[in-house]
């Protein structure tokens, strides 16, 4: 059985990780906009589960193309079938432990500046505030999933 041994390219996988990151970041942008304009959560409180929903999308994106984690573990003849399905979850489960602690960082430092904000410039700058923030944590977040938690 031939692993599949696919390299990519630092820039290659810095597009990956924009084009996910931006995937993520909008579901995050679109659910905290969807929860603040529809219900009475404050940004602050809609923020923490705009990130759980962009976690998801996060995890599976750079999982799957980013950082390319499923061809360490399988061949080409073997990765669809199901025992390869469930050995891809498991093998992954240390590094979604490391990549849930890498969010957590980044989203901590992205929280406590988002909270920073509000309170200078009032909630009515959730989003431009928002957009601001996430900007910055960008490379944060790169930074530990290539050097730790995909490694």
């Amino acid at each position: 059985m031939n692993k599949i041994a696919i390299t990519k390219s630092a820039s290659q996988q810095a597009l990956w990780f924009l084009i996910v990151g931006a995937s993520a970041a909008l579901v995050h942008f679109l659910v905290l906009v969807s929860i603040v304009s529809f219900t009475v959560i404050t940004p602050a409180w809609a923020n923490v589960m705009a990130f759980l929903v962009a976690f998801v999308v996060s995890f599976l994106g750079h999982f799957y193309l980013t950082f390319r984690q499923s061809d360490r573990y399988f061949g080409q003849d073997t990765y669809n079938s199901e025992s390869a399905k469930h050995k891809s979850w498991h093998h992954s489960l240390p590094t979604l432990v490391k990549w849930f602690a890498s969010s957590a960082a980044g989203f901590i430092a992205n929280q406590g500046l988002f909270l920073l904000g509000l309170n200078w410039f009032g909630e009515r700058y959730y989003m431009l505030i928002w957009l601001i923030v996430t900007g910055v944590i960008t490379i944060m977040t790169f930074a530990l999933g290539k050097l730790w938690a995909f490694k």
